[in-house]
């Protein structure tokens, strides 16, 4: 009977939740910023010869005035054919600069020590990043930018896996699901003025606030986070607004992992600062530990429903509830950000959404996982104390291979 009362009580509370959110995606907001800041777009970039040219590209035919802005590229160390390509772009575009790092020092992630670099050579006010993978429209300089009227330090945007009905594989689109409904939980929070999230696919925040709160120092060790946890440090540090940029055409397209392997790899990277987050916003962590143990306690309940057969009625309701509750975001994301073809994969995202997040939990605080070629430790940056890559592909094998 314990059971049951704890199972109602975390649903109750994950459906408010839901519904907060569900009421922060109704309030949207335009850029009302007029003003033409200096701008420094940083893109942090390893091994990325294959993409690497196409977010360059995109970053020349902006509408934003060039002599507005400059695209500072931080090379983390690429051994193919990157550092040749920016330098064909450097050659023909006067503002692109390119910053090749030879070595990361021990103790600080290297993402995070190359877009530090990168930040250091940054000459101009507001500062935007994007990601080596990414796309961006012609506008997006321009949009990101009316979002930084005079109380705002930070600006999260929308990025998107793969574009509206473009073929992809079943694990691509889920994957575009899972980050769409990600995402409009960063904006439902964000405009509710209570920020949890963000992607540095799409970033915009101030110099100053960057360096008000001492950068990335005071999470260096930490793999991961080079923007959430930056987020997190500007809203408990500063006094500056944190704001979502709804617009359309600030929004960014990335790709999705190709494999199983490597989304498991991404996805223990990006659960690895779910327990520090207990440093930097309390209630975030609270956030985290709602989404696990509601997950967590929905399969228990299913599989007591399914074997032992009590409780039957009452737990098939609280799934009802809790599968509501993430329609009700899904349908107001897909709504906002243009991705109602994603709709049609809600049914499969549904079904393997809580056994993924109790994985991804556990694993995300414990394990070790490879990113860029490197080997990562969960708690700290280059420290480990063993593998999953094995077991991992065990499971790829037994179920999905895409």
């Amino acid at each position: 009977m314990i059971f049951i009362y704890i199972l109602t009580g975390l649903t109750l509370l994950y459906a408010l939740v839901a519904f907060l959110f569900f009421v922060g995606l109704h309030l949207l907001k335009k850029g009302r910023n007029e003003e033409q800041h200096s701008v420094s777009v940083v893109i942090a970039a390893r091994n990325e010869e294959d993409n690497i040219s196409r977010i360059l590209q995109d970053l020349t035919q902006q509408t934003y005035p060039k002599d507005k802005y400059q695209v500072i590229v931080a090379n983390d160390c690429s051994q193919d054919g990157t550092g040749a390509i920016i330098d064909e772009f450097c050659a023909k575009f006067p503002f692109i600069k390119h910053i090749f790092i030879e070595k990361i020092p021990d103790g600080f992630s290297p993402k995070k020590y190359v877009l530090d670099v990168a930040l250091q050579h940054a000459q101009n006010d507001i500062i935007l990043t994007t990601d080596a993978d990414c796309r961006v429209g012609s506008r997006w300089i321009e949009t990101m930018v009316s979002y930084f009227e005079p109380d705002v330090g930070f600006v999260v945007g929308f990025s998107q896996f793969g574009k509206s009905y473009e073929k992809r594989t079943l694990l691509e689109k889920l994957q575009a699901f899972d980050f769409m409904q990600l995402m409009g939980a960063a904006a439902g929070s964000a405009n509710l003025k209570f920020p949890l999230a963000a992607s540095g696919q799409n970033l915009g925040y101030l110099k100053k606030a960057y360096n008000k709160v001492g950068g990335y120092k005071k999470v260096a060790h930490r793999v991961s986070g080079d923007d959430v946890l930056l987020l997190q440090l500007v809203r408990k540090f500063t006094k500056y607004k944190v704001v979502f940029a709804s617009s359309h055409t600030s929004f960014a397209i990335s790709e999705p992992q190709p494999t199983f392997m490597s989304l498991i790899h991404q996805r223990l990277r990006w659960a690895s600062n779910g327990s520090y987050q207990l440093k930097l916003n309390v209630l975030f962590f609270a956030y985290l530990v709602l989404v696990f143990l509601i997950s967590l306690v929905s399969l228990v309940a299913l599989f007591i429903a399914l074997f032992a057969k009590i409780y039957v009625e009452f737990i098939l309701l609280a799934l009802f509830i809790k599968v509501i509750s993430e329609l009700m975001i899904a349908v107001r994301a897909a709504q906002v950000f243009n991705r109602m073809d994603l709709m049609k994969y809600f049914p499969i995202w549904i079904l393997v959404q809580m056994p993924y997040i109790v994985f991804m939990g556990i694993l995300g605080s414990l394990g070790n996982f490879n990113w860029k070629g490197r080997e990562h430790s969960a708690k700290m940056v280059n420290k480990s104390s063993g593998k999953i890559s094995d077991f991992i592909h065990k499971i790829e094998d037994l179920f999905w291979k895409s």
